[in-house]
């Protein structure tokens, strides 16, 4: 793959997680709810990633009771807990906000690496971690008629953002060089396993048998193109641009979130919130540019 080509597939990349949110939202107008819709689409996408991965290597697959273990705890209070955190926020914020809130996760990590691993606190991660609370703060405390944020969903959004960055600092320390595409089988098969067992056990039906037309498909959706698609591509990219160039090209993922959800959704941020969301994305580009010492950039950018 050239460098172009690959530049290509991590903008395209960016795009397809981008439109998350906006499928979310409109699948909840559909009367689905977010612990069955996480469950669904987390069983659907290990079972597709785990054939993808048993196609190309199947010994890969292979993994020992102290991998198990650690793909549990990923799963569970990581990836698990910031997709939970993630599409709830999405009932009590817009889709706009609730993307810039997640991309607090860059800084978030920068902060924990600092205080729980004795990384050093560079001067680039200081001022990545101001501006990223400084556009949060534009984001949250200035509303538009179209951008609605209740403080449920501003903690929602900011959990998601902290989910994702222990899932971040994790599995880099725990599973260093393992296969992405192998991780993150584990990890939505065993937050699919987990959420499911939450809804039996909160009384809430699995069952998809009244959902609509327009619901299956909207589940396809969000199967096919902001995770498996854009897991795909982000990895072929990932292979020529290395992992800081990528994760950097992958911060226009709000972008796109803020674009689909003005277009489909008719939301619309103020213009004190486009300014907050620009400096979430300046302090994401400064926590990930090699020499910043932020810590993990080989990880996907999305729930």
């Amino acid at each position: 793959m050239s460098r172009r080509l690959a530049l290509a597939a991590v903008v395209v990349s960016a795009a397809c997680f981008g439109t998350l949110g906006v499928l979310a939202s409109l699948a909840y107008r559909e009367g689905m709810q977010p612990l069955p819709l996480l469950a669904w689409r987390f069983v659907l996408v290990a079972l597709l990633m785990g054939g993808i991965q048993a196609l190309k290597d199947p010994s890969a697959l292979r993994a020992g009771v102290k991998d198990w273990w650690r793909y549990a705890a990923l799963s569970i209070t990581g990836y698990g807990a910031a997709s939970v955190c993630y599409f709830f926020a999405l009932k009590h914020a817009s889709a706009s906000i609730v993307a810039v809130l997640l991309y607090s996760y860059p800084a978030i990590v920068a902060g924990l690496s600092a205080a729980f691993l004795h990384e050093r606190m560079t001067a680039a991660r200081v001022v990545a971690i101001a501006l990223t609370a400084a556009g949060c703060a534009f984001v949250v405390q200035a509303f538009s008629p179209g951008a609605r944020a209740s403080a449920v969903g501003i903690a929602l959004g900011l959990g998601a953002g902290l989910g994702y960055a222990v899932f971040n600092v994790l599995s880099h320390r725990w599973l260093p060089g393992r296969s992405r595409l192998v991780l993150m089988t584990y990890t939505f098969a065993i937050s699919g396993v987990a959420i499911a067992a939450l809804c039996l056990l909160t009384g809430q039906d699995l069952s998809p048998a009244g959902w609509s037309a327009v619901a299956w498909w909207l589940l396809l959706a969000i199967v096919a193109v902001p995770t498996v698609m854009a897991v795909l591509l982000y990895l072929g990219g990932i292979r020529r641009l290395g992992a800081a160039q990528a994760a950097i090209v992958s911060t226009t993922e709000p972008l796109f979130t803020i674009a689909f959800a003005a277009a489909v959704l008719g939301e619309r941020l103020a213009s004190s919130q486009a300014l907050g969301a620009a400096l979430v994305l300046a302090g994401v580009v400064l926590a990930e540019m090699r020499g910043s010492g932020g810590a993990a950039p080989d990880e996907l950018a999305s729930v």
